[in-house]
């Protein structure tokens, strides 16, 4: 009976970072807590195993002097440096995957006292073999929706437009960073016991509703899947938020935990974009951009030359410039198409 204990060395890093090393390292005879830091630094890349292992990389339980001669690693660094002071002799490796892209293996140490590996254990290790690769294999599964989820979490807080994913009932189980800000503003929405509610109390009724209808939909292939809108009041006299709630698919809803899709809108909220972007898709100046964000802004062109502090006459030109640059005929094609830019996330 060996006492078994992990260390975890890093965090969970591509590895084309990590490269070849020691993620983890465990069992009594190692008392050195920080040897796995010592093997990543200075033997990772030298590791006399590594191109014993590569030179036939299938699957398997090996012993370390079938790899390389007992003698052989007893001449090297890593022998001397690391495993000597931890009294470790022989090596038995368990190689689950090698590849270009993924190496991983297992290596058990026993010391001089201890002698190498026996037949009994060794035919253990084999019948372990493949439950190991099974828990990798979903290990990287794991980690690859994960990080699709981190991504897609990623995208959804770049979005100005408040997201939500709710139940039937109202609960939310994701929302995005505008959706959080929305409801910590309180005007129009607000939480309830991890409900999402109606802030007036003439609308909570209104919201109910068409969020239970919105989740009854007719699941048929000849049906299209219907959206439901409600305006929502607020509070403090600005006009009301634009809702927009949808059915998720029953695979989606299965997977989420969700039944609702709701995009919020807020017509009060004034776009703007930085200079860089209106620069680098239509190469307009300093002064176009400002005109730009005027025009979003809902200012006249003699609203925008009073609070430039130049003539009516200068802006025009500018104008007329700024249509030749994207390929429109009249201001109302230009803020058309200013309206439709991507609008990059927000500072915070």
């Amino acid at each position: 009976t060996t006492e078994i204990y992990t260390l975890s060395l890093h965090d969970a890093l591509p590895i084309c970072r990590l490269g070849v090393s020691c993620c983890a390292q465990g069992g009594s005879t190692l008392d050195n807590r920080v040897d796995a830091l010592a093997y990543n630094e200075r033997y990772a890349q030298s590791d006399p195993f590594r191109a014993p292992c590569f030179k036939n990389p299938r699957p398997r339980v090996v012993q370390g002097d079938d790899l390389l001669p007992n003698e052989g690693l007893l001449r090297t660094d890593l022998y001397r440096d690391l495993l000597a002071p931890n009294r470790c002799r022989y090596a038995t490796l368990i190689l689950l995957t090698l590849t270009v892209r993924r190496i991983e293996l297992i290596t058990i140490w026993r010391t001089i006292d201890q002698g190498p590996m026996d037949m009994e254990c060794n035919h253990l290790l084999n019948l372990l073999l493949p439950h190991l690769q099974r828990a990798l294999e979903i290990r990287q599964v794991l980690g690859i929706t994960k990080q699709r989820l981190a991504g897609a979490e990623a995208m959804a807080d770049a979005s100005s437009t408040a997201t939500f994913l709710l139940t039937r009932q109202g609960e939310v189980v994701h929302s995005n960073v505008a959706g959080d800000t929305l409801v910590s503003d309180g005007s129009a929405l607000r939480l309830q016991n991890g409900l999402l509610v109606a802030t007036a109390g003439q609308s909570r009724e209104a919201l109910c509703e068409v969020l239970q209808k919105a989740a009854s939909p007719i699941f048929a292939p000849s049906v299209a899947t219907q959206t439901y809108t409600l305006s929502l009041p607020r509070t403090d006299g600005r006009r009301p938020l634009q809702l927009l709630v949808s059915p998720l698919p029953r695979l989606r809803r299965d997977s989420s935990g969700a039944d609702l899709l709701l995009l919020i809108t807020d017509p009060d909220k004034v776009s703007s974009f930085p200079d860089s972007v209106l620069r680098a898709l239509y190469g307009l100046t300093s002064a176009e951009t400002e005109i730009a964000n005027g025009l979003l802004m809902s200012y006249s062109l003699d609203e925008i030359a009073s609070l430039r502090r130049v003539t009516l006459g200068t802006v025009r030109i500018q104008m007329k410039s700024m249509l030749n640059k994207t390929e429109t005929r009249r201001q109302s094609e230009l803020v058309q198409l200013l309206m439709t830019l991507p609008q990059p996330p927000s500072a915070n």
